[in-house]
């Protein structure tokens, strides 16, 4: 997960609350088993951006906003999962995220890629040997 943000958006404490929340989340909607090299996978990356080099619509920003991209196998996720993975993900954000002028909006999204082009400790990643039994 790559989460881009204003300079100051979080504390480091705020940060590491983040960052074990969307860990948990994402085991959860990716149904993963919970093994150590599972959770070992899950990598959340902090890119604190300075208002300057953020825009919108061609122009530097006006307004803060962030922004989280969650990568995932293909398959990993159904309707309903992507669905809470946002919607949570979203309530995460906002309920660490402090400014001067209150919560920073954020927005979420969900990049899947195929098994065939993700791999992890140099190994090639199966998502049925991964997933939770049901």
């Amino acid at each position: 997960m790559f989460l881009h943000a204003p300079k100051g958006t979080f504390t480091a404490e705020a940060r590491a609350r983040v960052a074990a929340e969307l860990t948990e989340l994402g085991m959860a909607c990716e149904r993963l088993i919970d093994t150590p090299q599972i959770r070992a996978g899950i990598w959340v990356y902090f890119v604190e951006h300075a208002p300057d080099t953020v825009f919108r619509a061609g122009r530097q920003a006006a307004e803060p906003i962030m922004s989280l991209k969650v990568y995932a196998l293909k398959g990993g996720f159904n309707a309903e999962t992507k669905t809470r993975m946002v919607a949570e993900a979203t309530a995460i954000l906002g309920k660490h995220s402090k400014t001067d002028d209150g919560q920073v909006p954020a927005y979420v999204g969900i990049l899947e890629v195929p098994e065939e082009n993700w791999g992890m400790y140099g190994q090639q990643v199966h998502l049925a040997a991964m997933q939770v039994k049901t």
